[in-house]
């Protein structure tokens, strides 16, 4: 076991700085050449890991978020929530180990757009729900942190439902609802277990859901209530989800 690598803070601040104004360090991240040096970095003695973090590179054949999710979730699966919220430690995971992956999964998009997406992917700036799901790095822990169940025969059941459709990252895993794990669970697995039901425009009726479920929200506490208790107030909504398109 070794001691995690992180970023150090005052490298951190200097790096976002020279992401606003400095177009030559943006050029860099089109290049092969290290963004940070070993010097810019300090190990973190409360996160042990045992080996390589070895991701799957996407390809032609797909993304993998998924199989990522669960490669490194099992990795840092001892890591606190405050601990995955920490911005050097995903600065140094993106930059570092998962430098190939991240430049294959989140090539940089025309030069308008460069800098804050670098710095939404690349860096984490926040530790609002949002900004985690959509880091490239910590959006793979945080996905099977809030679908991780060991009581399933497949603990990564939900996980695997999660990284199946985007919209779900961008309309469950979002927002104080979504950091509640009885909801999430709730959601998805109402989702398998009425899959005919979403078998056609899955993300309008999963965006039909959300709405219903903020709409509850205003008179039930919904963090609150068990997972049969949302799955049985999702289930009134099922004749309206059969007639749902796009």
């Amino acid at each position: 076991m070794t001691n995690q690598k992180i970023i150090k803070l005052s490298v951190l601040e200097q790096a976002r700085k020279k992401l606003t104004d400095n177009q030559s360090f943006i050029g860099r991240y089109e290049k092969n050449d290290p963004i940070f040096k070993e010097d810019d970095c300090l190990e973190n003695f409360d996160i042990k890991v045992d080996g390589k973090l070895d991701l799957r590179l996407p390809d032609k054949n797909g993304h993998y978020d998924y199989e990522n999710a669960k490669i490194i979730f099992e990795r840092y699966k001892n890591l606190t929530p405050v601990q995955a919220s920490d911005a050097r430690l995903w600065t140094y995971l993106s930059h570092f180990d998962g430098m190939k992956y991240m430049k294959l999964r989140f090539p940089l998009p025309d030069k308008s757009k460069r800098e804050s997406y670098i710095m939404e992917h690349w860096y984490l700036n926040g530790i609002s729900p949002n900004t985690l799901i959509r880091h490239g790095m910590s959006r793979l822990w945080w996905g099977a942190y809030s679908t991780y169940d060991a009581s399933r025969k497949n603990p990564y059941e939900l996980t695997e439902e999660l990284f199946s459709m985007l919209d779900y990252t961008r309309t469950l895993t979002t927002g104080t609802q979504g950091r509640n794990k009885n909801f999430t669970h709730a959601i998805l697995e109402f989702v398998i277990e009425n899959s005919e039901l979403f078998e056609v425009h899955k993300e309008a009726k999963m965006r039909f859901i959300m709405r219903k479920m903020n709409y509850a929200g205003g008179y039930k506490i919904i963090p609150g209530l068990s997972k049969s208790e949302i799955k049985k107030l999702l289930s009134q909504y099922k004749k309206a989800i059969e007639k749902i398109t796009d």
